[in-house]
């Protein structure tokens, strides 16, 4: 939801889909969240939220950021989903590659001149490709963002 820090909805994408979330673009004043971490099952992290995680404090090696996760993940049974670019994702901290569910973004414009039928490979590597038809691939329109709740 644009101009919003944080607001709840169902979510449209990824394993998740349609389960009651929180989502968080930056932590409030208080550098934590606007509801309490048992409220929802479901908390996503979106990647301005993730961007953050460059400004570690030199003492602690760590952000607000990364606590207010680890927080959740270490005192509830709540699932939470990051957003990561190539960017966040190398500087993100093992325990929570480990823990969280990822939602890697590739942005590629060219995706829409494909067919339902044609296949998408990203390379890995020398003799590691991954690759996915189109057609079985979950596409969200603007359309499925609707239903999000201001908080």
């Amino acid at each position: 939801m644009y101009g919003k820090n944080q607001w709840r909805g169902r979510e449209v994408e990824g394993r998740y889909s349609d389960m009651m979330t929180w989502f968080v673009r930056s932590l409030n004043e208080d550098n934590d969240l606007d509801v309490k971490f048992t409220d929802y099952p479901h908390y996503y992290f979106t990647i301005e939220y993730m961007k953050k995680i460059f400004q570690t404090d030199e003492y602690t090696n760590t952000t607000p950021q990364v606590e207010t996760i680890r927080h959740i993940l270490d005192t509830t049974n709540n699932v939470v989903t990051i957003e990561a670019n190539k960017h966040t994702l190398e500087v993100l901290p093992p325990d929570l590659v480990n823990r969280c569910h990822i939602i890697y973004r590739i942005q590629d414009t060219a995706l829409q001149k494909l067919k339902d039928t044609d296949t998408l490979s990203i390379d890995a590597g020398w003799y590691r490709v991954h690759q996915i038809m189109k057609c079985n691939m979950m596409e969200m329109t603007p359309d499925n963002y609707k239903f999000d709740e201001q908080s």
